[in-house]
């Protein structure tokens, strides 16, 4: 097949922050098909990044990355506000914007010739609805946006963000619900994901397609570890993250049993909030910000902890720890839409006083902690593939095309 990917933020590799999945799929289609990128914004420094890093030689046949919509005049966003749009449409905000970026995915599509269009992120549903192609589409959501701010919202105690809160998630929804008028699968990440859709739209066809992880990327380097090292990772300017950190510090390690040699708590990710620089004010606390690979700080890592109150999607994070064999603590949300078993593969706990104990399990008995460690790597080797997930990619947008291509005279259809 020959596929337009439209994108709404440049791809992460294994090596670059953010979310892997995009370009792991698309690494694995590549493999069988032709596969066009076309990012609908600019990011100049993560664009050269990506271009620049050896893993994305090969898996596109070109890249391109178009400008960022313009400023929005105050006309607009009135305009915009009246309509209770997403933050995201640019439809009202830059009507001269939208209407040519539209234009333009249209033109894309037909003069390059493309068997099917595959959507990463909602952002870009809207170019495409209003191209007004009546193509082979599908959109990967990854996780609900609509369910996210739902679940924010539930962690909000000032009213005036909780109603504004509110106002968003019903805009969303609204985008959400009616994927479907335009695209011919909406997939997910996750189960969860998916049920919390069918909600809005019980008639929509979607698909859960997991995250995997890239297991030669991620893997033991045989180091001895520190165990009395706790990390961290993520994205810190990503609401879950933040209140994740700022919790595990403020919430769970004060609790954590005094030793010979004190734990550390690590906090790596780029982008990290002023709260979350504070808690570097600890001596025990080490925030690094953005590092240029995070494999060295899982390395060295005794014990990974994944405290996420809220939040959706399936987290990378928790994959890449036990892809290198740490054992993990993790809260039951962070569990969403992987088939983990606590006790077996990693321990759950989501009370303070309980998560603490936990940790301080692990620490005594090093035996469990290499049990879970062994177990949780085997399991996630074995069962979060990178190529599984995008074989099953490839059957959706095959027989997505196969459904539109129109039937010759005189078959007789069943």
């Amino acid at each position: 097949m020959n596929i337009l990917v439209l994108a709404s933020h440049v791809p992460a590799t294994a090596s670059m922050p953010g979310s892997p999945r995009l370009f792991s799929l698309c690494r694995s289609l590549s493999r069988r098909n032709s596969l066009t990128l076309v990012v609908l914004g600019q990011n100049a420094e993560r664009y050269r990044e990506l271009c620049d890093d050896p893993m994305s030689s090969g898996v596109f046949q070109s890249m391109t990355a178009l400008t960022n919509p313009p400023a929005a005049g105050w006309w607009g966003q009135q305009v915009h506000r009246l309509r209770q749009e997403a933050h995201f449409v640019t439809r009202y905000r830059n009507p001269a914007f939208h209407a040519a970026r539209s234009a333009e995915v249209r033109a894309l599509f037909v003069e390059g010739g493309y068997d099917a269009i595959f959507a990463d992120g909602l952002w870009v549903a809207q170019y495409v609805k209003d191209s007004g192609l009546h193509c082979p589409a599908v959109i990967d959501l990854h996780d609900s946006m609509t369910l996210l701010y739902a679940r924010t919202r539930q962690m909000e105690r000032s009213w005036r963000r909780w109603l504004s809160l509110y106002a968003e998630a019903r805009s969303i929804g609204r985008w959400e619900a009616s994927l479907n008028d335009v695209f011919d699968v909406v997939v997910t990440n996750s189960a969860v994901d998916e049920a919390f859709l069918k909600t809005l739209n019980p008639a929509g066809v979607t698909r859960t397609i997991g995250n995997g992880v890239d297991t030669e990327y991620f893997s033991p380097t045989g180091v001895v570890p520190d165990p009395a090292k706790l990390l961290f990772t993520g994205v810190m300017s990503y609401g879950p993250n933040e209140d994740a950190a700022l919790h595990f510090a403020n919430d769970v390690f004060p609790l954590l049993r005094n030793r010979s040699v004190p734990p550390e708590f690590w906090v790596v990710g780029k982008d990290p909030s002023v709260a979350i620089q504070d808690l570097g004010r600890n001596p025990r606390v080490h925030v690094t910000g953005g590092v240029p690979d995070i494999r060295p700080y899982l390395r060295d890592a005794g014990i990974f902890v994944c405290p996420l109150r809220y939040g959706t999607g399936v987290k990378n994070k928790l994959l890449a720890a036990l892809a290198m064999g740490k054992p993990v603590v993790a809260s039951g949300r962070s569990l969403d839409g992987l088939e983990l078993l606590p006790d077996h593969h990693l321990l759950v706990a989501d009370d303070p006083g309980e998560m603490a104990k936990c940790i301080d399990r692990l620490m005594d008995d090093p035996a469990l902690a290499a049990r879970l460690a062994e177990s949780g790597q085997a399991f996630v080797r074995k069962r979060y593939s990178w190529d599984a997930s995008a074989a099953e990619l490839e059957e959706t947008l095959r027989n997505v095309v196969a459904r539109h291509k129109p039937v010759p005279r005189g078959t007789v259809q069943t």
